[in-house]
């Protein structure tokens, strides 16, 4: 038996997507582990995690980490990971020496939240169903200014805010008693048939247990969908699926070679971006149908 710490850097998405692991990571060790994160929520109330420390405030070489047998630092962001071949799982799992599954998913947990998920619906007056999207992202809520200009640390992930205006329009024609909350943090683009919910993750995590699916950008949101089993539309722009997607969701990319090739599109071209709103309501109708057919969708823009 040994107590190990691990060092993990990057995005929530990205820790959520680590938990995934944390089941493997105690078999091999054979006792709960400890993490150095921005991100220490994310671990809370996991019972395979003795503890998390916050990167932002404690040193790493505060007493309860120098105890560990082990205090071990990987980054996949900077490995062969960078090729694109593997899913970022895949990466961690060669370098922390523990067999890569496909089917694991991330476990996080947040019903401690349920109440203050019930009375945000509450406050806003949403009494029937709701779908959640997340179009934007690339900025942390721990260290970025939310007073301040929407900076993403990487806008080719975002889909256009006017595509999404058209989206939120064909959801609302479609379904007029549905809501459509969006998970964007608040100095991000606000959608007139949209209600913006800038709270906490953990709220967001626990609407979306009890929302009609969603549609987003390679972000947090599909990884909370993970873990939940609350499958949607993934659509995917300078980033790829099969590195950080899920198999249960919808993922629509344009820039496969055989489309391309057929549609006569340049790849280079930059208004070749993502999929048409129309596109993206169709696959979101198909995932309503039967949320339990897993089936990637590759398209040109439309």
């Amino acid at each position: 038996m040994s107590l190990n710490t691990y060092i993990i850097e990057g995005g929530l998405g990205k820790h959520i997507m680590f938990t995934a692991l944390i089941d493997q990571l105690v078999e091999k060790t054979g006792e709960p582990i400890q993490i150095y994160t921005p991100y220490v929520q994310v671990f809370a109330g996991n019972p395979k995690v003795k503890m998390a420390f916050d990167s932002v405030s404690i040193p790493l070489d505060d007493p309860r980490i120098l105890e560990s047998d082990e205090i071990i630092y990987c980054e996949p962001y900077k490995s062969n990971f960078v090729k694109g071949d593997e899913h970022l799982l895949e990466s961690y799992c060669k370098h922390l020496g523990i067999e890569y599954n496909p089917k694991v998913k991330p476990e996080i947990f947040t019903d401690f939240a349920k109440a203050d998920a019930k009375k945000w619906l509450e406050q806003f007056n949403i009494t029937g169903k709701f779908i959640m999207i997340q179009m934007t992202g690339g900025q942390s809520p721990v260290v970025s200014d939310l007073n301040g200009e929407y900076v993403s640390s990487n806008a080719g992930r975002n889909y256009p805010p006017y595509f999404t205006n058209g989206l939120c329009e064909m959801i609302k024609q479609k379904y007029p008693d549905y809501t459509i909350i969006d998970c964007t943090l608040s100095n991000e683009p606000a959608y007139p048939f949209a209600i913006k919910c800038d709270a906490p993750w953990q709220v967001v995590n626990e609407l979306l247990k009890m929302s009609e699916g969603f549609i987003a950008i390679d972000s947090c949101l599909q990884h909370m969908g993970a873990a939940e089993a609350v499958p949607g539309v993934v659509v995917w722009g300078n980033t790829r699926w099969n590195q950080f997607g899920w198999e249960q969701n919808k993922n629509v990319s344009f820039n496969m070679k055989e489309i391309n090739d057929r549609i006569k599109i340049d790849i280079n071209d930059p208004r070749n971006i993502m999929v048409g709103p129309e596109f993206l309501f169709n696959v979101y109708e198909i995932m309503k149908r039967d949320k339990n057919e897993f089936e990637t969708v590759e398209c040109a823009h439309l």
